[in-house]
């Protein structure tokens, strides 16, 4: 599941999700298209796929606030319910395979957007950064800055 819910979040990651800005999907276009240097029809062709990207985030937003909400609740109770968090968590992974079929069909319109060397420069990016990451101690488990 947790997998799955990464899987999901690249794309949004990719897009600068994290923004504030009113109108996120038009400045995730920006975002893309000022660091792969992407030419005027590239950016058409990827804004109407930032708007579904986003359309999606509110709901996996959702979906994890939920699931932290219902860990929250059962770390404060006496004794954990583990057929209350299945259910919830099946009921995730039961949205995300719902989801699952847009995201791949957004990201091969993304990849097929790309040229041969944006794609190359995008995954030297996302690889510089998982290295950092891997460095910083910040991706695998959140359990090892713990312990």
């Amino acid at each position: 599941m947790i997998g799955a819910l990464v899987t999901v979040s690249v794309p949004l990651i990719i897009s600068a999700c994290r923004t504030q800005e009113i109108n996120p999907p038009e400045r995730a276009t920006e975002f893309v298209t000022a660091h792969l240097d992407l030419s005027d029809n590239q950016t058409r062709k990827f804004s109407p796929i930032a708007e579904k990207m986003f359309a999606e985030k509110e709901d996996l937003l959702e979906m994890r606030k939920n699931l932290s909400n219902e860990i929250i609740d059962q770390m404060k109770s006496d004794n954990a319910d583990a057929a209350r968090l299945e259910a919830v968590l099946n009921k995730n992974i039961e949205q995300l395979q719902l989801k699952l079929a847009k995201f791949s069909t957004n990201f091969a319109e993304f990849h097929a957007i790309l040229t041969p060397e944006q794609r190359t420069e995008l995954v030297e990016k996302i690889e510089s950064r998982l290295e950092h990451a891997d460095k910083r101690g910040r991706r695998g488990h959140w359990g090892r800055r713990w312990f």
